[in-house]
């Protein structure tokens, strides 16, 4: 693995990799060393084919990640407000997001306390969220529109539109309760049990051919824009014996 500074990544098992953010002290927000730690860790990802699984976690009791600290990103006066530099930011971040939600990998993440923002973003672009009992999402009201990296296609698609509008147009928080019965976690543990219930399912997933899970999150991802039953089935029938395929030139 790559010796990150900003972030923490570990190969604990076989096929497993851990990536933590390691600012709890700055409720593990990012500032620009940070990010850009992490957006090599994830563009290295496209082309590893060792590891299956990606557990994200956070270092500290507060938070699992608060996004942006505009503080760092945008140093000097007025940067934040010029728009050209913060579209520019903005691009990087839905690189982010999207190599997240496209990574060949299972990504879980492993949340407590605060998710906001990017953080926020980073557990709706993963596979399975696990929350500790303690989690909450708010979605801060910056006089901004509510659709930012994804959020709006997203949420609804993830808890329904009719809560997602309620979510996305007040700013509320979702605490682990709701997040639980809605479907958004499937996993809501003590935080000092959060930890181990992701290896525990990164265990069960690196026990799969890695052709099995990289096709099988490319058929859920597919389906995100599939219409109708009939195509859905065709496609699925396609990626049945691509993986089949794969597995069985696996095992000549």
């Amino acid at each position: 693995m790559y010796d990150y500074k900003y972030i923490r990544v570990e190969q604990p098992e076989p096929g497993i990799a851990v990536m933590s953010f390691i600012r709890p002290e700055k409720l593990n927000s990012w500032s620009r060393e940070v990010f850009n730690d992490m957006l090599h860790f994830f563009r290295l990802l496209k082309t590893d084919d060792e590891t299956k699984v990606l557990i994200i976690r956070g270092e500290g009791d507060r938070a699992f990640c608060t996004g942006a600290d505009f503080n760092s990103l945008f140093p000097n006066e007025g940067d934040r407000d010029n728009v050209e530099k913060s579209f520019e930011f903005q691009e990087q971040l839905r690189e982010l997001i999207v190599l997240v939600h496209e990574a060949k990998q299972i990504v879980i993440t492993a949340a407590h306390g605060y998710a906001v923002g990017g953080g926020f973003f980073l557990t709706m672009a993963s596979d399975i969220r696990l929350i500790a009992d303690e989690f909450s999402c708010p979605l801060l009201k910056m006089s901004m529109s509510c659709g930012d990296l994804g959020c709006a296609y997203m949420l609804p698609r993830l808890i329904g539109d009719g809560v997602a509008r309620d979510i996305l147009l007040t700013g509320r928080y979702m605490f682990a309760g709701e997040a639980m019965s809605l479907g958004y976690a499937s996993g809501c543990y003590p935080l000092s049990e959060l930890d181990n219930a992701a290896m525990e399912k990164a265990r069960v997933l690196a026990g799969y051919s890695a052709e099995a899970l990289r096709y099988s999150k490319q058929l859920l991802n597919m389906m995100e824009s599939v219409g109708n039953l009939d195509t859905a089935i065709k496609i699925e029938n396609r990626n049945q014996q691509l993986v089949k395929a794969f597995n069985k030139e696996k095992n000549k």
